[in-house]
């Protein structure tokens, strides 16, 4: 299995080479803020390997979109949010344009205007479920949605909002849709420390037990927490070893270098018809 936390390893991207980069805090992480106080730098920003498309093949998130854009959307919770943004940019007759607002970033897109959000796989029934589905149909192996996101969120922004004369009324005409999930490498005190695969010099493996234990965080469940080999061990790269996030963590105090990073996918315009009337 490959997905952009161990790609990222793999390829030695700003993860190894970068300046050291982590949060010292859950509230610092969901600003993105890095232990010495400072914003994460663009480079430990990822915009082209999720593709939307891609995550809504996997019925799941498909049906966790759709209850996003049909009925999430126009919740009391997400109107008082909608209200609350807008009064922030209201300006009498005018259009808001939130992309060209954000300069065409999607972080700060999310930043300034993301109202609403629905989690894939973010409950721990959800978690057991699609365990027991993969232990069904593919060995205990989760599939490539688990493996290169896990729990995530499908966020909606708000696109473009046409104010009234007086700017007390905001029509919202349209959202935009993505994923933005955090890839950290901190565990919280008491858990099991995330498992990132087996590898090698020739690449990554995983072996399911270890998948699930990390999955459900239940580290009671077998873990294979030593190397396994593939082929004649006397090959050089056929003995995979046990990666987890401690494992790149202490590698990164190491070695001052590498750290957390942020995964955001395309972004998608969902015109929004009879238009969200907001009052401000």
């Amino acid at each position: 299995m490959d997905n952009p936390k161990t790609r990222a390893l793999k390829e030695k991207m700003p993860l190894f080479a970068g300046a050291l980069n982590y949060s010292s805090t859950d509230s610092d992480e969901k600003v993105e803020i890095n232990q010495e106080g400072k914003p994460y730098p663009p480079s430990m920003y990822d915009t082209i390997t999720i593709k939307l498309d891609w995550v809504l093949n996997f019925r799941r998130a498909k049906d966790q979109y759709d209850a996003l854009v049909n009925t999430a959307v126009r919740s009391p919770r997400a109107m008082q949010q909608l209200a609350l943004t807008l009064s922030r940019y209201k300006r009498s007759c005018a259009e808001l344009d939130t992309w060209e607002f954000s300069g065409e970033r999607l972080a700060i897109l999310h930043k300034h205007f993301q109202f609403q959000h629905v989690g894939v796989e973010s409950t721990l029934a959800k978690k057991i479920s699609q365990f027991i589905a993969s232990n069904m149909t593919n060995r205990g192996t989760p599939d490539d949605l688990t493996g290169a996101l896990g729990s995530f969120n499908l966020y909606a922004a708000i696109a473009y909002a046409e104010f009234n004369s007086e700017a007390t009324v905001a029509k919202v005409k349209g959202i935009y849709v993505y994923v933005r999930d955090n890839y950290t490498f901190t565990d919280k005190p008491g858990e099991a420390s995330q498992y990132l695969g087996h590898w090698s010099r020739k690449g990554v493996v995983v072996v399911p037990y270890s998948a699930g234990a990390s999955i459900l965080d239940k580290p009671w469940l077998p873990y294979v927490d030593y190397p396994v080999a593939l082929g004649d061990v006397r090959v050089s790269g056929n003995i995979y070893y046990p990666i987890k996030n401690s494992s790149f963590r202490q590698w990164a105090m190491r070695h001052k270098r590498g750290g957390d990073f942020v995964v955001y996918s395309d972004c998608r315009f969902v015109p929004i018809y009879p238009p969200m009337t907001v009052y401000l």
